[in-house]
């Protein structure tokens, strides 16, 4: 028998590997993906800077700017993201 918990959450917070990479590399990561996840969304507070995020192996993949993603991505616009204080 499991135990869970679901909560409704409008801020997560996690650890991990953040890899920050221009733009034409971030395309070889999608590349290596049948049905890549692929986030954009902006982070800032007086200053606004677009990014675009994938994960790989546990790790979390950034370029700055939005890039055009392939057709076979999955896509999530986020309103606000949040890279740590």
């Amino acid at each position: 028998m499991g135990c869970g918990m679901a909560v409704d959450a409008n801020r997560v917070i996690a650890g991990g590997v953040l890899i920050f990479v221009e733009p034409e590399d971030f395309r070889k990561f999608l590349e290596l993906k049948e049905r890549p996840l692929v986030i954009v969304g902006e982070t800032g507070g007086f200053k606004k800077t677009k990014l675009t995020m994938t994960t790989y192996d546990g790790a979390l993949v950034i370029t700055r700017g939005e890039i055009e993603v392939p057709e076979n991505a999955i896509l999530v616009k986020a309103g606000n993201l949040s890279l740590g204080k």
